[in-house]
């Protein structure tokens, strides 16, 4: 009985130390980007990734999503709601997807997006049972 107070006061301790968040987490705006790797095949040039990115500007005025080597994609965003973009991206190198601060140009929040190549064997391991009777 005692082991389980014990570990539930512990559990709430860790709880709560990680909802109050120190000063250098609570000036980062939440971002979020999935999924972050692409396998393909070895034989497939490019990969094709469909992307989900949730995020909140606070405690900026105004930030923007850029996407390397991307400039189409680059958007600005004043809303303070949950922002969700959704981006189909067809590329054969990693990519980052960045949060940045228009005013100071200064990177705020970023994801790198990974290939990674899969290559399937072609053999089998034959396994012969007797099956006489």
């Amino acid at each position: 009985m005692i082991k389980r107070l014990y570990l539930a006061l512990l559990l709430l301790c860790f709880f709560f130390s990680s909802l109050c968040l120190s000063e250098e987490f609570s000036n980062q705006p939440f971002f979020k980007v999935s999924p972050t790797v692409c396998v393909t095949e070895a034989k497939q040039k490019a990969c094709e990734f469909k992307i989900q990115v949730h995020f909140r500007i606070a405690p900026f005025d105004e930030l923007c999503l850029e996407v390397t080597q991307r400039p189409q994609y680059t958007q600005c965003y004043t809303q303070n709601d949950l922002i969700v973009e959704q981006l189909n991206i067809k590329t054969k190198h990693p990519l980052t997807i960045k949060l940045v601060n228009p005013l100071s140009n200064q990177i705020v929040k970023k994801q790198l997006l990974s290939i990674a190549n899969y290559e399937a064997k072609d053999y089998r391991i034959k396994r012969r049972f007797g099956w006489s009777l």
